[in-house]
């Protein structure tokens, strides 16, 4: 088949956005729906709109609750949190800047090592972080402490089924800050405050629920969708969501 003739994909499909929460369109001009299957109305991406969805029917009252989110950019899920949340704290992570302090319009914070006091928040929400993070672990385990008893970590991340471990390292950090790459080619997504991208340092397969409850003691369930009505289709749809224990 010549150029000429290739047919450019297209996908469509009516339905309601659980991100601006009304009738909209949603649309794809290439068959990595992850990416590029987009809301009409807001532009939210499928994993914007499943954690929308899980947010909303875990914590519907969410916009009287304190909220923490470390991925935030200007669209989508963190727009309307930001909008509609009294209590909402922006993160992102400048090094060798101070933590706690306020750069480039966003609180600096390292999730390793948060300056957050214990039980600051009811929730905190992620979108493809954990595959960035040097050591999961501690991040998790800061999470913990900074949620409120009750309080639940709504986040997302690719999980790969063709992996059987729960996490499989793909870069290390030494304590002196050298990076030391595990593959041969390292991979790097999109990062909005760098222009550097964002190593990926980490992949995730199908025993990871149980990987997260050993790192920090909380309760994990991960919910997968295919939900053509809501524009959630395609691979990694999946949600984590660790809740501390209300008596933990």
């Amino acid at each position: 088949m010549t150029n000429a003739d290739a047919v450019e994909f297209y996908y469509e499909k009516r339905g309601f956005c659980p991100v601006c929460e009304t009738a909209a369109t949603f649309i794809a001009r290439d068959p990595w729906f992850r990416g590029h299957l987009r809301c009409q109305s807001c532009n939210s991406a499928v994993r914007e709109r499943a954690l929308a969805l899980v947010l909303n029917e875990t914590r519907p009252h969410w916009r009287a609750l304190s909220i923490h989110e470390s991925s935030p950019v200007n669209q989508g899920i963190s727009l309307k949190l930001k909008q509609q949340c009294g209590a909402y704290i922006a993160t992102q992570y400048f090094p060798g800047q101070p933590l706690g302090e306020t750069v480039r319009g966003f609180r600096n914070e390292d999730l390793e090592k948060q300056s957050f006091a214990d039980q600051s928040f009811d929730i905190v929400v992620s979108l493809d972080v954990m595959e960035h993070v040097f050591q999961p672990g501690l991040v998790y385990a800061e999470i913990f402490r900074t949620l409120r008893p009750g309080g639940c970590y709504i986040h997302t991340f690719p999980i790969e089924r063709s992996i059987t471990a729960a996490a499989q390292p793909l870069a290390e950090r030494s304590p002196g800050g050298t990076i030391r790459h595990l593959t041969e080619k390292p991979e790097y997504h999109g990062n909005p405050v760098s222009a550097e991208g964002s190593l990926v340092t980490y992949r995730y397969g199908y025993g990871i629920h149980q990987q997260i409850a050993e790192w920090a003691p909380f309760d994990v369930r991960v919910s997968r969708f295919w939900e053509p009505s809501s524009g959630i289709i395609g691979l990694y749809t999946e949600v984590v969501v660790c809740r501390r224990p209300a008596l933990g």
